[in-house]
């Protein structure tokens, strides 16, 4: 049966998952975006309506589920329509109130009806491998994520590029991050916490950010002595956003932030040359003897997408399919790390991620 979804924002990231589940003959698609010229892109390749207000109700009437590709600011009002019409809701945001915002309305869901936001890269696809390395041990110690959207040919002393929202970038870099420490959930500094390593002779740095942990904290909270995640970048970035977040303070909120997005975004290039880093190591106790386990992953762009799209909307409609196709029909707000890592891997949906593993 022909699954109706409608896909909010038709942006990098939103146009890509749209594509995806057009090219699938088990849905049907409809994209909406305040954007004219974004809506007149796709239209000669499925259904596209353009937004002229944020009445998201009347949008998702006859909608199977809704896909929000939107700011987090928008998000819990598309949640509520979609409580409303009774159909299931997933979105990509990083933004922790946000989604502690859905979780709430997720508590009056109908049966079938399914609420999962944070479902693309990090938080998403990095929390569903994180969470299956609990199989190998018979008790977790620690986890430590890592995750980076990076140009291929850096090019300025920031050694970055823009590749996503610069509104999510400056939260991750500014707001509180989640952790858990000594089995028990803290809040700690970002940008903080900095770190170097190397895979495949490349030197890169990671540091902590935030947002990337979505619910695993209170999923794991008492069962793992730590628990971080942190954003990987080139050497040097980090003290350079120290210099602007910390010593210029422009990671404060208001006009100050509004006033740094805007440097950003007028004055450092986008870019479709990029690559994503992906890797989680474990250790645990095997019987009394402890041992650590990882998987890494690479992802690069393609002639015609950039790896952060890639990665982020395959993550995204791959984990559409698994719970829109579930034998077990599930209800209310699902945890998306719940998910078998190896039946995610094996989505038709997933393929750019079982052809970035890496053997190191």
């Amino acid at each position: 049966m022909t699954k109706r979804i409608l896909v909010l924002g038709l942006g990098r990231i939103g146009g890509a998952i749209a594509q995806l589940l057009n090219g699938d003959s088990r849905y049907k698609v409809i994209g909406a975006d305040i954007n004219a010229q974004a809506v007149q892109s796709y239209a000669d390749q499925f259904q596209t309506i353009q937004i002229t207000n944020n009445d998201f109700s009347t949008l998702l009437k006859g909608q199977d589920a809704v896909l929000s590709a939107l700011g987090f600011n928008e998000n819990p009002q598309v949640a509520e329509a979609a409580l409303e019409n009774g159909c299931s809701y997933f979105d990509l945001t990083e933004d922790v109130n946000c989604t502690k915002t859905i979780k709430k309305i997720a508590e009056k869901a109908t049966k079938g009806q399914v609420f999962m936001p944070q479902c693309g890269l990090a938080p998403g696809f990095i929390g569903i491998l994180a969470y299956s390395f609990r199989k190998y041990f018979d008790r977790l110690d620690s986890l430590k994520l890592r995750v980076g959207a990076l140009p291929e040919y850096p090019s300025n002393r920031m050694m970055y590029n823009l590749t996503w929202s610069t509104e999510g970038l400056v939260n991750e870099y500014a707001n509180p991050c989640e952790a858990i420490k000594n089995h028990k959930i803290a809040l700690i500094e970002p940008l903080e916490g900095r770190e170097l390593f190397s895979v495949s002779g490349v030197e890169y740095e990671a540091f902590n950010t935030s947002g990337g942990l979505a619910n695993l904290c209170h999923s794991l909270e008492g069962q793992i002595r730590e628990l971080t995640y942190k954003t990987i970048r080139y050497p040097g970035h980090c003290d350079l956003m120290r210099f602007l977040f910390h010593d210029l303070r422009l990671g404060e909120v208001g006009k100050r932030r509004n006033m740094l997005m805007d440097i950003l975004e007028s004055s450092v290039a986008t870019t479709a040359q990029d690559l994503v880093l992906i890797s989680v190591v474990a250790t645990g106790y095997v019987d009394s003897n402890l041992q650590q386990r990882s998987r890494t992953f690479l992802l690069r762009h393609s002639k015609l997408q950039s790896a952060i799209q890639i990665s982020t909307s395959c993550a995204a409609v791959a984990t559409l399919d698994l719970i829109l196709n579930a034998s077990k029909e599930q209800q209310g707000f699902v945890e998306q790390e719940t998910l078998d890592i190896e039946l995610f891997l094996n989505n038709e949906f997933a393929k750019p991620y079982r052809d970035a593993e890496l053997s190191i």
